[in-house]
């Protein structure tokens, strides 16, 4: 593994994407981060997002929602140090720091319920609670929450959720993988992706080409709608995205049209607790609701038990959507698209980094070559030749993928590799792709459409 490099972003900063630089935690020094080096820090590296400081009557709120990382940090180090024949002074100073966290913890624990920020609204999440399903949202800063019953209709506070809508909650639905990934015969599809809690430029790019009308609903037709991954982090209006891609999968499935969302590493992280690009929204719903954020997706949730259903790759026509990539080792494997996407279901989204680990299918499909991971077709020396044998591997004329950010959507080699995360990221503008009458096409925010080369 080459110097810069990373697995599974475990780098320490910058973002996604940049230069990664370890830290030498008992030595000045820095030197580039490897895999190698990694192996012995593992949870250290994994750093939250800058938290900002609420105000002066919930700072004690405030450190309870970093005390969770802050105790894995101070272990993990306990760990390395206890492990690596440091002087015992080094030793004992780090055993001293854990036992005093362990007295810090209850406190700050009692202080979550203090964070009274009146700007704070969020939600809702639909949890099953001892053999009930409870609703619970947050409405300027206070936990609001009601036990749904049949016949029983959930309203929530106004300003609570833009995107929302009632009528399209399916409590008690079993939430199950689709039964074929390959669609055949569609005659047009919108793909965007990335769009990290940018939920004002994701409505604006789709009502822009007419895949969702003024009211946010859907007016596609019987085209198809991809989302291809990373919903989840870095933006604050996550929730907002997930309610509305919810209702417009049903709302499209009533006149043969298709909504497609796709799991990228970002899902997956979140899933797995890895919350390092978490927006500090979260963090405030994190300690108000005293959960670790990623148990309010668990199997225990309607939109965890949701989330577990989607797919890592589906096909429409002669076009195959991945987040990330399809690397040449990866289909050395020979494994097909519904068998990848039930190993991701039963065999990585709830293991732990160890399971993974050990196992060395595991750890190439969740790794720096896997499909939700994998950068290499943007990269210097990815030529015309690798990308026609992994499309004949793959039995394709396009691939399309995010993960890899670009100003806007961008083409290689005749439309053969077609990248598609714009940046929406950033909120201030986006791009979706467009087909129809067989052609590729850049959708721009102003509703503009450009043939691509």
């Amino acid at each position: 593994m080459e110097a810069g490099t990373y697995k599974r972003g475990r780098q320490i900063l910058p973002p996604e994407g940049g230069m990664a630089q370890s830290l030498c935690l008992f030595k000045k020094c820095s030197i580039p981060y490897t895999r190698t080096k990694a192996k012995k820090l593992h949870s250290i590296l994994i750093l939250p997002n800058k938290i900002p400081k609420p105000p002066q009557q919930d700072r004690f709120g405030h450190i309870a929602t970093l005390h969770s990382n802050f105790i894995q940090t101070i272990f993990s180090l306990t760990f390395v140090v206890t492990t690596n024949e440091q002087p015992m002074a080094i030793r004992f100073f780090f055993t001293g720091i854990c036992c005093c966290m362990m007295f810090v913890m209850p406190l700050c624990s009692l202080a979550q319920n203090q964070i009274t920020d009146t700007t704070f609204n969020d939600g809702p999440y639909i949890l099953y609670e001892d053999g009930k399903v409870v609703a619970r949202w947050i409405k300027e800063g206070v936990i609001k929450g009601l036990t749904l019953t049949p016949g029983r209709a959930l309203h929530l506070d106004g300003g609570v959720s833009a995107a929302f809508d009632p009528a399209y909650l399916q409590v008690g639905k079993v939430f199950s993988p689709s039964p074929t990934n390959a669609f055949k015969g569609v005659k047009k599809f919108v793909a965007i992706s990335d769009i990290h809690g940018q939920y004002e430029v994701m409505r604006k790019l789709l009502q822009a080409h007419h895949v969702i009308d003024e009211q946010d609903n859907w007016s596609y037709g019987a085209g198809h709608l991809v989302v291809v991954g990373d919903v989840f982090d870095r933006g604050d209006e996550v929730l907002d995205v997930l309610w509305l891609i919810h209702k417009l999968e049903q709302q499209a499935e009533k006149v043969n049209g298709r909504v497609h969302y796709l799991l990228g590493n970002h899902e997956i992280m979140v899933l797995k607790g890895d919350l390092r690009y978490l927006h500090k929204k979260y963090r405030y719903t994190s300690a108000v609701f005293q959960k670790p954020y990623q148990e309010l997706f668990n199997a225990q949730s309607y939109l965890g038990q949701w989330l577990r259903s989607k797919p890592i790759s589906v096909s429409i026509n002669h076009t195959v959507f991945v987040h990330a990539g399809f690397s040449e080792q990866f289909l050395q494997l020979g494994i097909a698209m519904e068998e990848l996407n039930k190993i991701f279901r039963e065999q990585i989204i709830d293991q732990s980094e160890e399971f993974i680990d050990a196992n060395h299918l595991l750890h190439l499909l969740y790794g720096e070559l896997g499909p939700v991971w994998f950068r290499g077709y943007f990269e210097e020396g990815f030529r015309q030749p690798e990308a026609q044998a992994i499309l004949k591997k793959l039995g394709k004329r396009n691939v399309v993928v995010g993960h890899t950010s670009f100003e806007g959507i961008v083409s290689l080699y005749r439309n053969r590799i077609i990248g598609i995360d714009s940046s929406i990221k950033f909120g201030k503008k986006g791009e979706v792709l467009l087909f129809e009458n067989k052609r590729f096409y850049r959708g721009l925010l102003n509703g503009e459409k450009v043939e691509l080369d």
